[in-house]
């Protein structure tokens, strides 16, 4: 068993396999159906030796739910949805998300596979990555479409 530590004077956990059992356990994204989190393994052996980056990592682990309910509601204003998303925390400061969003279903409410688009946007930390989303135009419908107008080639 892994010797705890109080929280203020050094890091929580000494052995990065127990403090990734840790966070899957104690960490709503990790178990979470609509995405999926990956966490590299230096990442939690870097979080077991520097208190800074524990705090990071679970600082933005915290977030995260919240952060992909917000890109859901951002895709679905223009009537689509996030189809897969997969969250990276390589390192410190370093996360890097994957998108795929559909904007259009077919009459039975399939997805067309013809309308998906895919991003990857890469942040410091969670609350960039809505922030990113809400200006990359993957998760929007062209303007002149909206409006009505149809291209002609």
């Amino acid at each position: 068993m892994p010797r705890e530590v109080s929280r203020e004077s050094e890091v929580r956990y000494r052995n990065p396999t127990a403090y990734a059992k840790y966070v899957r356990k104690s960490f709503e994204c990790m178990r979470a159906d609509s995405y999926r989190v990956e966490i590299t393994e230096r990442l939690y052996y870097r979080a077991t030796k520097d208190k800074k980056i524990e705090q990071w990592l679970e600082d933005n682990l915290s977030q995260l739910p919240d952060c992909m309910k917000s890109l859901n509601d951002i895709t679905a204003v223009t009537g689509g949805r996030i189809v897969s998303c997969v969250c990276r925390l390589i390192n410190y400061n370093n996360i890097s998300t994957e998108i795929c969003a559909a904007d259009r279903f077919n009459e039975l409410g399939q997805l067309c596979s013809a309308m998906t688009s895919q991003s990857v946007i890469r942040t410091t930390n969670v609350s960039e990555i809505e922030e990113q989303v809400r200006y990359n135009s993957i998760f929007w419908t062209p303007e002149a479409e909206s409006a009505g107008f149809k291209a002609k080639a």
